[in-house]
């Protein structure tokens, strides 16, 4: 999840808003089903809904690790909802599962829709922003862990607290608990996190 500051947030450059980037989107993509309609590969302004419209985190969907694992299809239904394009394509899609990939300049997070289509999260709506926040930061931090093995503990907290500094609330140490079982998972199939001088999975013990 290119999280910039959102289409209904006010306007202006400064990078370190509550929109934090994810990755540098490349292209609306032209990726097509099999009734002729274009699937993005880039979602702005994104939100997601249940089955009920109730704002929901792409969280509850099974984590796609690659290969045979987390075969399981999601509990229940969840809709991403958003724009691509400039905002000329408006997207409603059901989505199936979420992954997470660190070897970017930023971490993206990308959502697999019904038809087997992956759609990266470029930046969200306002509304949803601290809907997510807590995922965001572990995925801010674990992507400094992975570019900084030999960072000390407090330059971790810097950096991330400096990505959200304009968030209504401070990332802390409750927002690495809530995404244990997620930091544990990537730590187990990740070298270069494994090799870094900040246990992640030991600071939440």
């Amino acid at each position: 999840m290119n999280i910039e500051k959102s289409e209904d947030a006010a306007k202006g450059n400064n990078s370190n808003d509550t929109g934090q980037k994810i990755a540098v989107a490349q292209g609306s993509g032209n990726s097509s089903d099999d009734e002729g309609e274009v699937i993005p590969k880039v979602v702005d302004n994104f939100y997601f809904t249940d089955e009920n419209q109730e704002p929901i985190s792409f969280t509850v969907l099974p984590i796609d690790w690659g290969g045979d694992e987390n075969k399981d299809g999601p509990k229940k239904q969840v809709f991403l909802e958003g724009t691509a394009d400039g905002g000329l394509q408006k997207v409603y899609k059901q989505s199936v599962a979420w992954k997470l990939t660190l070897q970017e300049q930023r971490p993206v997070v990308s959502v697999k829709i019904k038809e087997g289509a992956w759609i990266q999260l470029q930046k969200p709506r306002k509304s949803f922003e601290e809907t997510i926040r807590s995922v965001l930061v572990v995925a801010h931090f674990l992507h400094f862990a992975r570019r900084n093995p030999e960072a000390s503990e407090k330059a971790h907290w810097e950096h991330v607290r400096k990505v959200f500094s304009m968030a209504d609330v401070t990332p802390t140490d409750n927002d690495l608990l809530e995404y244990f079982s997620l930091i544990e998972g990537m730590n187990q199939r990740d070298q270069k996190l494994k090799n870094s001088d900040v246990s992640i999975s030991r600071l939440l013990l």
